[in-house]
């Protein structure tokens, strides 16, 4: 009889470690027991394509939970992350700068600074936006040039793209980067004439920490802007004096 209530002891112990070592397992995210939008997004996703949230690591969620444009995005990453990049540009033409998008399913699976390239890639997304206006050429795709500046060292662990990126990059692509004092005059009379320009962005409306943007063009006086992070900041006209503080660097791209 003790031998067999020790037995029993012994096997409800087996099973709490055993409990215990699969939550340890699981994400944080799902450990945390919340339950925000973007969890309930990727619950009814996984139930409908026999998914575990599991599968889907934290900083993916909080790409959505920051911004829900994402969403496509994030829910189809474990059906497609492992997936060669497919890169179609025939649906974007040459007559404006182009909106690419760091977290396009077309590139963005790929990985850039060891991590997701929806998380990090807003520089060689920004470089291919004006690359690919400039020359209409495939070879500028964003996939293209997240493999050009992880090739050539762009990237710098825990704080992204080099400025380098920019500086250099565009260059050795055979582009002129000409950097640009923060003169309004100046950015607002290369834009008019037609030349997209690459900013490296500091904290305020379109990032926490760093970010590079493309400034497209000047309407009634405004700012347009192409965000690869943000359809909804690229369809803003912006204020040269709401952001002038944000700007941390800027280059405007000639061929």
């Amino acid at each position: 009889m003790k031998q067999r209530k020790h037995s029993g002891i012994l096997l409800v112990i087996l099973i709490a470690i055993l409990a215990l070592r699969l939550v340890t397992l699981q994400p944080e995210w799902i450990r945390d027991g919340m339950d925000t939008d973007a969890e309930t997004a990727i619950a009814a996703f996984c139930e409908a394509h026999d998914l575990s949230p599991a599968d889907y690591p934290g900083e993916l969620v909080e790409l959505l939970e920051r911004n829900p444009e994402t969403e496509e995005f994030v829910l189809h990453y474990p059906l497609e992350k492992d997936r060669a990049a497919s890169v179609d540009l025939s649906g974007y033409g040459t007559e404006e700068v182009p909106l690419f998008l760091q977290w396009d399913r077309q590139w963005g699976y790929m990985e850039y600074g060891g991590k997701c390239a929806a998380l990090t890639a807003c520089g060689p997304v920004s470089l291919s936006m004006a690359a690919y206006y400039l020359t209409g050429d495939g070879a500028f795709s964003p996939d293209k040039m997240i493999e050009f500046a992880a090739r050539n060292g762009y990237y710098a662990s825990g704080s992204g793209s080099k400025w380098t990126l920019i500086s250099e990059g565009a260059e050795k692509l055979g582009f002129e980067a000409e950097e640009l004092p923060l003169v309004k005059s100046r950015i607002l009379r290369n834009l008019e004439e037609g030349w997209p320009v690459i900013c490296a962005m500091g904290p305020g409306d379109f990032t926490s920490s760093g970010h590079f943007i493309v400034l497209t063009g000047v309407e009634d006086g405004l700012l347009r802007v192409n965000d690869p992070n943000s359809i909804a900041n690229s369809e803003k006209l912006w204020s040269f004096e709401d952001i002038e503080d944000q700007f941390r660097n800027l280059w405007v791209i000639k061929p």
